[in-house]
């Protein structure tokens, strides 16, 4: 799953901010936050920020991104929260007045070590040639992240892309391509 394209990120809460609002004074578990299936929960204390400029006069879509957290309205909360509740965690946060919830999705899928490769440039790792998800590993999650890739991304079962479709909700975007960072 991927933000859409030309479109920016709701949610403007820097990381000193946030490692402030987590007691986190020398930033060593900030840092891992966003290349982790880290929960922060324990330590989440709901914050207020600013939304980016773009949404000044445009609505934000149902759902946006913060990273490789997902940022929900209220209808996509609605929507997603009962089927990736076991996926992650929701963390309250006020963006200019209005409730967003942050998903901080916790999971990952093993990969299969076969057919998922990394991919080297003079001899040096540089990101990966294919990367295949272990089936079995899949069974009941609707949300998650690959080790392998570095938990960076968020990948999601149809599931998720058919409660999207349902519901009619915004500001994703699906390609089948795993490995396809553009839109």
């Amino acid at each position: 799953m991927k933000r859409q394209e030309n479109t920016h990120e709701l949610v403007q809460l820097r990381i000193i901010e946030l490692a402030k609002l987590l007691n986190d004074t020398d930033l060593r578990f900030t840092k891992h936050i966003f290349n982790s299936c880290m929960p922060i929960s324990e330590r989440w204390v709901k914050p207020s920020c600013s939304a980016h400029p773009s949404f000044k006069d445009v609505a934000a879509p149902d759902i946006t991104f913060w990273s490789n957290f997902l940022a929900l309205n209220q209808r996509a909360f609605e929507a997603l929260a009962p089927h990736i509740k076991d996926d992650g965690e929701f963390l309250p946060i006020d963006v200019e007045g209005h409730s967003v919830i942050l998903f901080n999705c916790t999971q990952s899928v093993a990969e299969v070590p076969e057919l998922s490769l990394i991919k080297y440039e003079d001899g040096f790792p540089n990101g990966l040639k294919s990367l295949v998800f272990d089936e079995s590993d899949l069974a009941e999650k609707t949300i998650f992240k690959s080790q392998l890739e570095g938990c960076r991304a968020l990948f999601v079962t149809d599931t998720f892309k058919d409660i999207c479709n349902a519901h009619h909700l915004t500001g994703g975007c699906f390609d089948e391509d795993l490995l396809n960072i553009f839109v």
